[in-house]
């Protein structure tokens, strides 16, 4: 018989095992854990054909020396004029409403139908998404615009994103859609370097570029790079690695004589184009910052609108002079091409935070001048 308040043995004895117990129960929940989210993480591979689909409308047309090309972010339907984002300092993390996504995308493609330009690339756009009430914007944009081909590339695939925690982003599903009048001849997608550490990559975008050829007149094709580098990086370390691989790409291409035309969301501004170059009242975002002066390959040429800002910070619904807005879409062109059009559709962010832009380029032979034209800036017209 023991001493009163004294534990005995067998007592302590049972304690200890519960607590193995419990800590190997635990040990096999956090390992499971890890292996669910191993399994849960979208592996894609360094480079990937991508599906061509629907039919183009110049199939029998000669291969062009000239392209209309319009690039535009349009913000998965859902970053409209009144739209804030978690991300950006604002609270929202998913469309308002399933009205709110189907008014939006109506007007992208109404824009689009009225652009009719020969190769449109456009970046966020939703095709099984929590944040977008599962339309699939791929699907309703080919249906909306007959007369295409096209080719989707992933960039963004995750079953669940729990953050932020009091409304969780959920399953998100999308990329990069390319689109063209002409036929395509191939279409390819590049998984881009850089990532962050794990876990927290699994919940986070796989960032490409997707790259399109169409046959040019000379023999030689025109390749179409599509875009959308990485926004959140701290010090823009991803950034820096995407754009190093971009440009080895770039260079790779140049030296077959392919006509290149590179465009999308930069997530940077441009050479000229600083933290104050358009007014606001807001602080600057830390996202900010400007390409590498140094980054240019030898021949090629830079083809941004520097006087129209092309995107606005979300950190709360858009007010002119109030957010802060800058320059990040654009165009990158190879050598042998000349820029006879440039236009930033300014819509006041209506319907995305970024604003469409518009080029037409052609091979420097069969331009007719060597004259680089005015960019432009304005009202989005036909």
């Amino acid at each position: 018989m023991g001493y009163p308040g004294r534990v005995s043995k067998t007592t302590t004895s049972r304690w200890c095992n519960r607590l193995l117990v419990a800590l190997a129960v635990l040990a096999g929940l956090l390992l499971l854990g890890v292996i669910a989210l191993w399994r849960l993480e979208w592996k894609p591979p360094p480079h990937q054909l991508t599906a061509r689909r629907g039919q183009a409308r110049r199939s029998g047309a000669p291969p062009p020396s000239r392209l209309d090309i319009l690039s535009w972010n349009i913000g998965y339907a859902a970053l409209d004029r009144e739209a804030d984002f978690f991300m950006d300092g604002g609270r929202g993390v998913r469309a308002r409403n399933p009205e709110q996504v189907q008014r939006n995308l109506a007007a992208v493609a109404e824009l689009l139908r009225r652009q009719q330009a020969d190769i449109i690339m456009l970046q966020e756009v939703d095709r099984d998404s929590s944040r977008t009430f599962a339309l699939d914007q791929v699907e309703r944009l080919a249906t909306e615009l007959p007369g295409y081909q096209w080719s989707y590339a992933p960039n963004f695939r995750v079953a669940w994103i729990p953050v932020p925690l009091w409304r969780p982003l959920g399953r998100v599903e999308s990329g990069l859609l390319t689109m063209s009048q002409f036929p395509l001849a191939s279409a390819l997608r590049h998984q881009l370097p850089g990532h962050y550490s794990w876990p927290v990559r699994v919940f986070h975008l796989k960032r490409c570029l997707q790259e399109i050829h169409l046959p040019g007149p000379d023999g030689h094709d025109w390749v179409i790079i599509n875009l959308h580098l990485s926004a959140f990086d701290q010090g823009g370390r991803l950034r820096r690695q995407q754009m190093d691989f971009l440009r080895r790409l770039l260079v790779e291409r140049a030296a077959r004589g392919q006509h290149l035309v590179v465009g999308g969301d930069w997530n940077q501004a441009p050479p000229g184009v600083g933290p104050d170059s358009f007014p606001h009242r807001d602080p600057l975002p830390g996202w900010f910052q400007t390409m590498p002066a140094d980054w240019l390959p030898e021949g090629f040429q830079f083809a941004f609108v520097r006087q129209v800002p092309s995107l606005r910070a979300t950190n709360k619904p858009y007010r002119p002079g109030e957010n802060f807005v800058t320059v990040v879409d654009g165009f990158v062109l190879g050598p042998g091409l000349q820029v006879q059009q440039l236009q930033c559709l300014s819509l006041d962010f209506e319907y995305s935070d970024h604003h469409p832009v518009r080029l037409r380029v052609a091979l420097a032979d069969a331009a007719g001048s060597t004259t680089r034209p005015e960019a432009t800036g304005g009202q989005e017209d036909d």
